[in-house]
């Protein structure tokens, strides 16, 4: 019988493959997806991505979507706190394990890892080690179409932002760059694709900066 896991999501290229790759997975059963967004903006945390615009993503793919809301810096005993009672609610489902979309960042993965393990759960990480190359390559033959929300400026131009994840702007980085932006690079929010049941149709709006300025954005929305 196939194991129930629910998967954190971001609404980004590596959030959808992931999902694609446990849907296809045959030990397993998707129950829905879950997103932390924060209690004062309402939107997921550094991507920026709003809470109404995850919503119609989910409905898009014929998926539950869980929000937990969580305070604007939070520390880590209030951001555990906030875990545990959501990865309780979840094993109270017969849910036994959360997928995360992580390719190599190891701390990341063992703070993931040891929480779970405290509430009596486990990870899955079907992107894990295999290159960030290979999954932006699977990303766009796949057929799923992003486009880039959010830029550190520190690693790349301001008004990238709006642009989209396709073979033209990954040529358009630099070597230091992480194709799938896995050290913070950028954020995608993903409107198309195989799994969805209808592409969003989404525009440009206004474009914001967070954290005095190191992170710009663009305001992504339905037409």
């Amino acid at each position: 019988m196939p194991e129930k896991v629910i998967v954190s999501w971001s609404g980004g290229k590596d959030s959808v493959l992931a999902l694609q790759k446990v849907i296809d997975d045959e030990n397993y059963e998707v129950e829905g997806l879950f997103s932390t967004i924060s209690e004062q903006s309402f939107r997921l945390p550094v991507h920026e991505v709003s809470e109404n615009l995850l919503m119609k993503q989910a409905e898009a793919l014929g998926l539950p979507l869980e929000i937990v809301p969580v305070p604007e810096s939070a520390s880590n005993h209030v951001y555990n706190k906030v875990m545990k009672r959501m990865l309780q609610g979840f094993r109270e489902r017969k849910i036994s394990k959360v997928v995360y979309a992580d390719l190599f960042l190891a701390d990341i993965r063992a703070f993931r890892d040891e929480l779970l393990w405290k509430n009596e759960m486990a990870g899955v990480y079907p992107l894990w080690n295999m290159g960030s190359d290979k999954v932006a390559e699977e990303v766009i033959e796949k057929g799923f179409q992003a486009v880039v929300t959010t830029v550190d400026t520190k690693k790349l131009d301001e008004t990238i932002p709006g642009a989209l994840y396709d073979q033209k702007f990954l040529h358009s980085l630099s070597p230091d760059i992480d194709p799938c932006g896995e050290n913070g690079e950028f954020h995608t929010f993903v409107y198309g694709g195989p799994l969805f049941h209808r592409p969003l149709v989404i525009q440009q709006g206004r474009r914001f900066e967070t954290l005095g300025g190191r992170f710009s954005h663009v305001e992504i929305g339905e037409e």
